[in-house]
């Protein structure tokens, strides 16, 4: 029994509360992994969603990855010759891209008497100059090593929405698809074509061969992250920058390079990927004659048409030369570089024309010209480096999402927020050593950014859930059981009671319900062989372990005297109130035994008994002190239904009515008794298990014992006799049985003067 007084009420009161709050704690441990599940899914398909719809990972994760790694060593044996302003000015050509073709001839002699291994020109020559083209194919006759690209056009419906690069724009804007005889009608919509237009004859026969580049965003004004490797949707021809690669590596003598066949490379490729679109399983079969390098072609040929760029820093960075200076012969150390020639600023911002955003753009830096673009795939090419995405990002992002779950479900509050973040940063710290020494894109935007708040967020609320349940059940059992305790609850609106004093308050309650007795077999002999303080620390961990089934199945611990706990079940349903209260009988029964397998010290063996009707919770007052606890005869049947468990060595036994409706309560009845003081019988049953849990041999002996029991209830003690001899000889000891055998065998001898089937037990 719990007494409380003046002086000590409010320290009772904390210490009640933290009894409580511990078993709603253990509760809740143990549903700590599913919410974090939860939590950590429900976070992971939001931040999905919003990637989805932002491509936050690309435009945010991507670009700060760059930033925060800063330059990487640029290439020794690339240089981009730069068709600058200063050229513009010297050579007086201006912003017309047609006038620089009279000194490209002399770009070429420049360039090869330093002996360049390949010269790329990012221009498009597609009109005829015929007073220069003869000098400039000759020129390029000569070098036997420049390439150009060609132009690139899309069209939506017709020549309308179309998009181009340069002179490609300017002059070559004649619808790809017309209606034959109704050139004024409008296309449809959903008409989308491409086509590539080479260079004028005269030049495409003095080049060592051509391709397209075509940047992925050339009609937006948005950050160039992706560039092609191979066009599909223009017969699978190969990009600029991909055919540049295969020359060097023919150039530079590479082994690989000796399957390569005599023809344009422009044309095998073409026929390579188509080859390898249509059985890539054979075509990228790995073989013990196939070096690192040829694997690295066949991966280049068979997979997608485009890949991230690996940028080596913001504009510029890659060597770049003017134009004038190496035709005047002021650039030196060309030797062996493979040149790219193009529109590129060096020293004033770049207007739209030919210029495009990177990761690394600012006010600063500007905008990267497109021939830089270029060189810069055809640097990752050649170190066989790119951005790559890792593979199933969306497991990164879960198993992220679970981590930083179970760190805040198992640290709360800033504890958990410290460790988290310490966690995160340490996967941030990850992500940027593997982009800078590989190019491997970990996700950092989505759980940085998204799922690492949005989980703090959940963690929280889910935690102020926990809080105010918990405070709501220790204020209802204060309510409905301690009235007078209310006034010393703190106030928190919408969650605490709002009375003021207790003489507010009724100091009793009548209810109907169901009581619950426990008691210790042999605790005056247990309590002999301990000290009290020993005892205190048994009890407490005894009374913590019995308490928990109480309180998860909606009971309330009316009270705690010695060896002895009374728990009852009011304001619910009946069916619920009767099943709640054998599930936590059972917990109860299996609570105890894994207590008594840890316990160090002795065992404290308990049994229970259950029954129900009218009960009264109030204030027994005591001078200045007082005393609550469950009043009346509902409570007395149920501590006495508990002392007969020591006649029939069972550990739950119930008045009759309680297990009445509950299919999923296994239970066999053992009789009626007449009680210790009590006139009217009461009829019992063992309350066993649950259904899933009795086996079909448990059941066999149920239903001998009921014959036994039938035959015994009518006085037929020889019959009886008989069914539990046989009972006990073939299926195994079983203590109702033997206290009934050894009753009938009593009566056997001596027959009581009259019998109405009831057992009249003198003892509690």
């Amino acid at each position: 029994m719990l007494k409380i007084t003046n002086i000590n009420c409010l320290t009772s009161l904390i210490f009640l509360s933290q009894i409580i709050s511990k078993v709603f704690e253990d509760s809740a441990s143990k549903l700590n992994f599913l919410r974090a599940i939860f939590i950590a899914l429900f976070s992971f398909l939001l931040a999905s969603s919003i990637d989805f719809q932002a491509d936050l990972e690309t435009k945010v994760g991507l670009d700060a990855l760059f930033n925060i790694r800063g330059k990487r060593p640029a290439p020794a044996e690339v240089v981009v010759v730069a068709m600058d302003e200063a050229s513009e000015a010297r050579l007086a050509v201006g912003q017309d891209l047609t006038r620089w073709r009279e000194f490209h001839a002399k770009l070429i002699h420049a360039l090869q008497r330093q002996g360049v291994a390949l010269i790329i020109f990012d221009l498009q020559f597609l009109a005829s100059n015929p007073a220069v083209d003869s000098a400039f194919s000759v020129a390029m006759l000569g070098a036997g090593n420049v390439l150009v690209t060609e132009c690139v056009q899309k069209f939506r419906r017709g020549d309308e929405d179309f998009f181009g690069r340069d002179e490609c724009s300017e002059n070559n804007k004649a619808p790809i698809v017309v209606k034959e005889n109704l050139l004024e009608e409008q296309l449809s919509e959903q008409l989308i074509a491409m086509r590539s237009i080479p260079p004028t004859p005269v030049l495409e026969k003095s080049v060592l061969d051509h391709a397209p580049f075509y940047l992925v965003n050339d009609a937006e004004n948005a950050a160039i992250r992706e560039a092609w490797t191979f066009f599909d949707a223009l017969a699978d021809l190969p990009s600029l920058p991909v055919l540049t690669w295969f020359y060097y590596l023919k150039h530079t003598g590479s082994s690989a390079a000796t399957d390569f066949p005599n023809t344009k490379y422009s044309t095998w490729l073409t026929t390579q990927r188509r080859a390898c679109l249509s059985s890539p399983q054979q075509f990228l079969k790995s073989t013990p004659e196939k070096t690192n390098l040829q694997m690295k072609i066949d991966a280049v040929i068979c997979q997608g048409d485009s890949q991230y760029i690996d940028y080596f820093g913001p504009p510029k960075t890659l060597r770049m030369v003017s134009y004038s200076d190496v035709i005047e012969g002021k650039v030196s150390d060309l030797k062996s570089k493979v040149v790219f020639v193009g529109k590129a600023n060096r020293k004033y911002s770049p207007g739209k024309t030919d210029f495009f955003q990177t990761p690394f753009t600012n006010a600063q830096t500007g905008k990267m010209a497109g021939v830089e673009i270029m060189a810069t795939q055809f640097a990752n090419l050649n170190e066989g480096r790119f951005v790559e995405s890792v593979s199933h990002r969306w497991l990164i992002l879960l198993t992220f999402g679970i981590v930083i779950s179970l760190l805040l479900t198992a640290y709360n509050g800033l504890l958990g927020i410290a460790v988290s973040l310490l966690v995160g940063s340490f996967y941030a710290g990850i992500a940027l050593w593997s982009f800078n020494r590989s190019g491997l894109w970990l996700p950092v935007a989505v759980p940085l950014l998204i799922q690492l708040p949005l989980t703090w967020l959940l963690a929280l609320i889910w935690s102020r859930r926990d809080l105010l349940n918990e405070r709501k059940r220790i204020v209802a059992f204060v309510h409905q059981v301690f009235p007078q305790w209310l006034s010393f609850l703190p106030a928190s609106p919408g969650q605490w009671y709002p009375e003021k004093s207790v003489a507010q308050l009724a100091s009793e309650r009548d209810v109907y319900g169901l009581c619950l007795a426990t008691d210790i077999e042999g605790y005056t002999s247990v309590a002999a062989q301990h000290t009290a303080h020993e005892m205190w620390e048994l009890l407490n961990a005894y009374y913590q372990a019995l308490g928990h089934p109480v309180s998860s199945h909606d009971g309330i611990i009316a009270d705690i005297t010695g060896d002895s706990m009374m728990a009852v079940w009011i304001d619910l349903p009946e069916d619920s109130r009767r099943l709640s209260a054998c599930l936590a009988a059972l917990e109860m029964e299996q609570a105890v035994e894994r207590f008594n397998a840890t316990s160090s010290k002795s065992l404290l063996l308990t049994r229970i008994g259950l029954h129900e009707g009218e009960i009264t919770l109030g204030s027994l007052d005591v001078s200045k002190g007082g005393n609550y606890r469950a009043i009346g005869d509902t409570v007395n049947i149920a501590s006495r239904i508990q002392g007969v468990n020591k006649f029939l060595g069972t550990r739950i036994l119930a008045s009759k009515t309680i297990t009445a409706n509950l299919p999923e309560i296994v239970c066999r009845a053992v009789g009626a008794y007449r009680l210790l003081g009590r006139k009217e019988p009461v009829e019992l049953v063992e309350i066993v298990g649950l259904e899933t849990d009795v086996n079909d041999a448990q059941y066999a002996i149920f239903k001998k014992f009921a014959y036994g029991l039938n035959a015994f209830q009518q006085g037929k003690w020889k019959k009886a006799v008989i069914i539990f001899e046989g009972l006990l000889k073939f299926e195994g000891d079983d203590e109702p049985t033997r206290f009934l055998l050894n009753l009938a065998l009593a009566y056997c001898k001596n027959p009581p003067a009259t019998w109405d089937g009831v057992v009249t037990l003198y003892e509690k």
